[in-house]
This record gives structure tokens, sequence and C-alpha cells, in this order.
């Protein structure tokens, strides 16, 4: 978990979305069961860059929104047509709170496949899993190194870790090896 909070500042549902986002701001939401209403943020398009590249989306990020902190997760991240941020959801979450997450695979060893002259074909980059949102990892690790020609993974093949459940349908194929 990150130990510094990052600062973003509520958003007066005045401002329109295309007028932040000329002034580099990027429009927002924070939500979750335990909060009263939602809360619309704003935040520098570069401190979200930055705060993404240091945090995984599963991970639990502490944003200190007008001198209050709040733990939240992302939850959904929209993008135009040229892969540019143009809205971020956040979960507001508590500890030992139980919540769905979809989580990014990464997978280990690609090179030794690439060695073989074979490649590996992703086909579903994330799993969703149900649990304490203490318990979530932020990725998942699968080794490819020992896998060979057409090879399969399925979301039933992975290990999970105790104390979350795969919500993602286990026959699911995450990805393949071919030539």
């Amino acid at each position: 978990m990150t130990q510094l909070a990052f600062k973003i500042n509520k958003r007066s549902l005045n401002n329109k979305a295309r007028f932040l986002r000329k002034t580099g701001q990027v429009p927002g939401i924070i939500y979750g069961e335990f909060l009263d209403k939602s809360i619309p943020v704003q935040i520098d398009n570069g401190k979200l860059t930055k705060l993404l590249t240091s945090n995984s989306k599963g991970s639990i990020i502490p944003l200190n929104v007008d001198d209050e902190l709040r733990n939240c997760v992302v939850k959904d991240i929209q993008q135009n047509h040229c892969g540019e941020i143009i809205h971020i959801d956040f979960q507001y979450v508590k500890d030992n709170e139980v919540i769905k997450m979809k989580i990014p695979v990464k997978y280990l060893g690609q090179e030794n496949l690439e060695l073989k002259r074979l490649v590996l074909e992703n086909y579903t980059p994330s799993l969703e899993f149900q649990g304490e949102v203490e318990k979530i990892p932020e990725y998942i690790e699968i080794n490819v190194s020992q896998m060979n020609f057409e090879d399969k993974i399925l979301a039933k093949d992975i290990s999970i870790p105790d104390g979350i459940t795969l919500i993602t349908e286990p026959e699911t194929l995450l990805a393949i090896v071919n030539a």
C-alpha cells in the first residue's frame, strides 16, 4: 500500500468536464457504500499519471480530498480513442470490506517461449475476484516459461490466494501458446 496520500480536489458540478480537460484536469468521482453521497473530484493529469504508474488498479490508494483522507481503489478508467484518460472512478473502501475487483494478469517467462519460437496470445487481461479489500492482490502472476505449443491457460488453472473467490467463469480462456 502506498504511504503518501495523493491530493485531489472536490469538483464543482458547474465545471464542465470538457473545460476541466482543457485545463489539464481529469474529472472523476468517489463513491462507496460507506459514503453519504458520491464526491465529484478533479485531479491534475500529471498527478493522475503518477498515481496510476505507482499503483496498480487493485491497490488501495489513500486520497486526500480537501484535507480528508479516504482509502480508495480505482474501479474504472475511461479513455478516449487516443488513449487519454477522460474520467476516473474511485471506490471508497473501509478495512475488511468485501468488494468485487478486476485484477490484471501478468505473465512471467515469455522470453522462454520466444526462444522456442512461440508466442503467448492473451485473451483475457484481467480476472474478477471477491474478498476483503486487503486480501485482493494487485495482480495475478502466471509463469508460462514451461508451456508448449497449443497449451492453454483457463481461469480455473490459476492459483488463487487464500481468502478471495474467483468470480470470473472458471472455463474462461486467459491465454494460449501459438507458433
